[in-house]
């Protein structure tokens, strides 16, 4: 399954060298995939968040009576 990537932020550091871009998709089955990447001199990290859509608006807690 390959996705297509919107920029949302794509910022970079003069003085530290190190570049942060976050990038969302929308997955197939209607939520969305939201990366963030690192990268610094030394490495680069990654982190992936996916938020699934609400099918329904459900009741977490039933209130106290």
């Amino acid at each position: 399954m390959k996705l297509e990537y919107d920029v949302i932020e794509d910022q970079y550091d003069d003085t530290t060298h190190i570049r942060s871009m976050t990038e969302q998709a929308r997955v197939p089955g209607g939520g969305w995939l939201i990366r963030t990447t690192l990268y610094t001199p030394h490495h680069i990290s990654v982190n992936v968040v996916i938020l699934p859509t609400a099918k329904k608006k459900k009741i977490l807690y039933k209130p106290v009576r």
